[in-house]
């Protein structure tokens, strides 16, 4: 009950002030909605970068290459072939182990219109990918078997002539590519190749991603095998270091496990096969260490702003203790203990500080809404079509910044308490 009437006391005394004590918790809201909007900020931007990642499963993936040793001379190094990754897709924890290939001068041709894009290589396996979910998925995945199949982007699609991603489900494509591909040890033959696939579905990835990512043509491991020329760079590295060209294996595979914390033991493993390793992950933690020191930065700007509101808060409290002066001196002589008076003014600060971190989550808001609008407004004007999420707004920031305004209000509070609890009630009483 003593606490209580307390906390009945601060409030009755903030009452008597409302000017003084509005002007100071308007300080408090601008500085911890600063905070909270330049905190945001940062937080939207890593989790805009981290999204596609994460929502395409790339994550759980590990880059492999074949070792490089002595400047390309070793003609004994590991080759990475069709064996090699039968043996890392045998590992505990590995889903599929697969060749990543992609070409970037392939024409997809249907009517009239003739597009030259990249083409990227992915597994058959449907449950590796659940892109029906991550990738906004219209139609079906590749099929298991060996029939001519691909996924156009919404882009691609848009671009070759279909109105609707469904009018483009089904439609038959022409895809031709050219290239040299090793035909003996140490020969090449140029090759010319068309193929006529069928469009499976249509795929529109997260925002954002690369340019070519958003117009390009997926299709099955299989069906790249057959391109001309997409061996040629492992041929001609095999080739210098005095093997084979057609023994080469591939230039890369990705490597995907069933989670990531399977990917330490997995990369240990293909490294002792003789391969080199490289993890998105290891990217994204340091893409992520940017990101805090970015947070770290735009945090300490906005606790700048919130000691200077402290400044009013402390302030505010001193006027109050010369003002309120008998009435301290009062509340000592009925029985008042140092403690209590302390306990009164850092309750007064405390509330201000707790008023203003709420007002200053509804003032960033605010403000983080309006800029999203601004932002997207002139994004359209470029013609970018997707909604641009700045900010991001996590429950702990919105927990953390109350508490940080309170914290700093109550601290503020300190010596005008200490103050009051200074005060000679024998002084107090006469006036003097």
């Amino acid at each position: 009950m003593r606490i209580l009437r307390i906390v009945q006391l601060a409030l009755e005394g903030l009452r008597r002030t409302p000017l003084r004590v509005a002007l100071t918790w308007l300080g408090v809201t601008i500085a911890s909605g600063a905070l909270v909007s330049m905190v945001a900020f940062a937080l939207g931007i890593q989790r805009s970068a981290e999204t596609p990642f994460r929502a395409l499963g790339l994550v759980n993936h590990i880059q492999v290459k074949p070792e490089e040793k002595d400047e390309g001379k070793n003609p004994d190094a590991a080759v990475l072939d069709d064996d090699a990754l039968r043996r890392i897709e045998a590992l505990p924890g590995v889903v599929v182990a697969y060749p990543d290939f992609r070409v970037s001068d392939v024409k997809l041709t249907c009517g009239q219109q003739t597009k030259k894009v990249m083409a990227l290589g992915l597994p058959r396996q449907i449950s590796l990918f659940e892109m029906a979910q991550e990738a906004d998925l219209v139609g079906d995945y590749f099929t298991p078997g060996e029939a001519p199949e691909a996924i156009l982007s919404k882009r691609l699609a848009a671009e070759l002539g279909f109105e609707s991603p469904d009018d483009a489900v089904g439609a038959k494509v022409a895809l031709e590519a050219s290239g040299l591909s090793p035909e003996q040890e140490a020969t090449f033959a140029f090759q010319r190749k068309r193929f006529t696939v069928t469009v499976v579905g249509i795929y529109s990835i997260p925002h954002p991603m690369p340019g070519p990512i958003s117009r390009a043509v997926l299709l099955p491991v299989d069906l790249m095998k057959q391109i001309p020329g997409i061996r040629l760079a492992p041929a001609l590295e095999r080739l210098k270091a005095g093997g084979s060209a057609t023994a080469a294996g591939y230039e890369k595979a990705t490597v995907r496990v069933e989670h990531y914390r399977d990917l330490q033991r997995v990369e240990k493993a293909v490294k002792e096969m003789g391969f080199r390793t490289r993890t998105v992950l290891s990217r994204l933690d340091k893409m992520r260490a940017f990101f805090v020191f970015i947070d770290v930065l735009l945090a300490a700007v906005g606790t700048v702003a919130l000691v200077v509101a402290g400044l009013g808060i402390i302030n505010t409290l001193l006027m109050s203790v010369l003002e309120r002066y008998q009435e301290i001196g009062i509340y000592k002589a009925i029985g008042a203990s140092d403690g209590d008076l302390a306990v009164l003014f850092l309750t007064e600060a405390g509330v201000i500080g707790l008023l203003g971190g709420l007002g200053g989550l509804a003032l960033g808001r605010s403000v983080s809404w309006l800029l999203e609008i601004g932002v997207n407004t002139y994004a359209r004007s470029q013609g970018v079509a997707t909604d641009l999420q700045v900010f991001a707004f996590p429950l702990w920031l919105l927990v953390a910044a109350v508490a940080f305004s309170a914290v700093i209000s109550v601290l503020a509070g300190v010596y005008p308490a200490i103050r009051a609890a200074r005060v000679d009630p024998i002084r107090a009483l006469r006036r003097e």
